[in-house]
């Protein structure tokens, strides 16, 4: 068998009520990258970065593709080093790409052995991880928040995260304060996004977090933006909230930067933009070397869940988030899927477990100047 053809290409989706922050042509695009063989299979994977740069996608994909047609696809690891491009592909997009083609390698590895892909990782099996809603909007007010968390809680979730970081901070501490009383003592979580909206340093993240540490959070995400290392290493003494921090990371240098700074009580990796299962099975064993726990960052499509979901189950993870806002594309196809994970009864196809056919990227057709953006 040997790599036909790799394609890239993406889809936009209604999202929510079409008014979500960052998103202002009221869609949000996703990223998928598809790996044709000479033997009619096919693998698919999705990449993050379609959210951010959606045009950028199919010319990187037509790029790496002439570096690996002719390989034999169950060569993953052979395939997966193939993709190495000198100074351009330790991180970022690129990185991220790379990562959407290796879960496609994957992919078409559990359609062969006719095993999902969580069994090709692991002979282990495990779904012991929390599940966590994951909502709250930096712009709800807080009857959104009490809509939001009535509705997570009539679903069966036990944990919530919210955004803050764009109202005043007197404002988002009464939001968070609202979600505290709503959720009693279940688990509550608290994300910066700094890596979007870079408006804290150290002096805030130590003001701030003395503020929140009355609303007992499970965690504070994301409190400064990723390039800011070095000054939460100068403050995370100060800080008396668990730290969580990673989606915006992608590259080896990233990730070792973090889990060997002593600053970091949770680790956020996504497999869908870190690098593909290979690296991102790397950053959980160290992770759990140094006693920094994991939670799976997902923040795409079904096919995002799915793929980390699978990474879960091989090896075990101590969160797994599940997106509370509401995406078009593959809805009916993932329906089950949330039940299923709340309810640890998790039952997945062969290799990756989805299949996108002509009539779904035909009825999601790619919207441009579509991807995230703050006005």
């Amino acid at each position: 068998m040997k790599i036909k053809k790799v394609i890239g290409y993406s889809l936009s989706s209604t999202y929510g009520d079409g008014n979500v922050f960052g998103q202002p042509e009221g869609v949000k695009s996703i990223g998928l990258v598809e790996v044709h063989t000479d033997d009619g299979l096919v693998g698919i994977g999705e990449t993050y970065t379609g959210v951010y740069v959606p045009e950028l996608l199919e010319p990187v994909v037509k790029t790496i593709e002439s570096l690996i047609v002719g390989k034999n696809p169950l060569e993953i690891e052979e395939v997966y080093n193939s993709m190495e491009i000198p100074f351009v592909s330790m991180n970022g997009f690129i990185r991220s790409i790379i990562g959407a083609i290796e879960i496609a390698l994957w992919d078409i590895k559990g359609q062969v052995e006719e095993k999902p892909i969580y069994q090709l990782l692991s002979d282990t099996y495990t779904d012991n991880f929390g599940v966590y809603a994951s909502g709250g909007s930096v712009v709800f007010s807080n009857d959104d928040i009490k809509k939001d968390i009535s509705d997570i809680l009539s679903q069966g979730f036990d944990s919530y995260k919210m955004r803050i970081g764009v109202k005043d901070i007197n404002e988002d501490l009464d939001r968070v304060k609202t979600a505290r009383n709503e959720l009693g003592s279940n688990n509550l979580m608290v994300d910066a996004i700094q890596g979007t909206l870079n408006n804290w340093h150290q002096y805030n993240l130590v003001y701030n977090s003395k503020l929140l540490e009355r609303y007992d959070l499970t965690w504070l995400e994301e409190p400064l933006h990723p390039s800011k290392l070095r000054e939460l290493k100068r403050v995370y003494d100060m800080v008396n909230i668990p730290i969580a921090t990673g989606e915006g990371l992608s590259g080896k240098l990233d990730f070792d930067s973090y889990l060997d700074s002593k600053c970091v009580d949770i680790i956020q990796p996504d497999v869908t933009h870190c690098g593909g299962y290979i690296r991102t099975r790397q950053i959980i064993e160290q992770a759990k070397k140094n006693g920094i726990k994991v939670s799976l960052h997902i923040w795409g499509s079904g096919i995002s869940l799915i793929s980390n979901l699978h990474l879960a189950l091989s090896m075990g993870v101590d969160w797994f988030e599940i997106p509370m806002v509401s995406l078009d594309l593959l809805s009916n196809e993932f329906k089950d899927l949330k039940s299923m994970i709340l309810q640890k009864d998790i039952k997945l196809n062969n290799g990756l477990g989805i299949k996108l056919t002509d009539d779904m990227k035909q009825s999601h057709p790619f919207i441009k100047n579509s991807g995230y953006k703050i006005k």
